[in-house]
């Protein structure tokens, strides 16, 4: 059986709630990342497209946390007022079902979108989706070892686009343009 593919991408809060020292790209600064504030999903069997607004946990909405908003964008005092946010249960079981028995793919999905789906689902107590993972930045540097590897990088270097990232629907939408590259090209040609 072909395995079936869904880009996914998560935008976090990026706070740091452990209060770690600054590091090297500092929006990754703890392993706490169960506080997605937006999600997509492109469903490559079908190209049905899946965006979610999400209700921060309470934990990274506290007096004091600031976010990430110079990577994402999101103001924590506008975000949370806004109208259209849903609740992580309530959203969960069509992301559930959606993935079950299929392949998300991330750019960083190792190192991020993954442990952002199995930190959630822990926290809210549902069962993370049976699916398989694969990460199109480790592919990438695999593939192109000299070449940037960032996915804003990766959209203009090959393919000459360039679009909103950190926007989670703009992010999927561009990570299937890039999927898509990546798979057609054989294996034998290196650029």
């Amino acid at each position: 059986m072909e395995d079936k593919f869904v880009i996914i991408d998560f935008e976090t809060t990026g706070a740091d709630i452990l209060h770690t020292p600054p590091v090297k790209n500092g929006y990754f600064k703890s392993k706490l990342w169960y506080d997605p504030i937006e999600f997509a999903m492109l469903d490559l069997s079908s190209d049905q497209e899946y965006h979610y607004f999400i209700e921060p946990h309470q934990d990274f909405i506290k007096e004091g946390i600031p976010w990430a908003t110079d990577i994402h964008g999101f103001e924590k005092d506008d975000f949370v007022k806004r109208n259209d946010l849903q609740k992580w249960e309530d959203i969960y079981p069509e992301i559930q079902k959606v993935l079950t028995g299929k392949t998300a793919v991330a750019h960083n999905a190792f190192v991020f979108d993954q442990q952002v789906m199995e930190q959630t689902c822990e926290k809210y107590q549902t069962l993370v989706p049976l699916c398989k993972w694969r990460d199109t930045k480790a592919e990438i540097k695999q593939m192109y070892p000299d070449k940037a590897h960032s996915q804003i990088e990766v959209a203009k270097w090959m393919l000459d686009e360039e679009y909103k990232a950190h926007s989670a629907i703009e992010d999927v939408r561009m990570l299937a343009k890039i999927f898509k590259y990546i798979n057609e090209k054989p294996s034998w040609i290196f650029v």
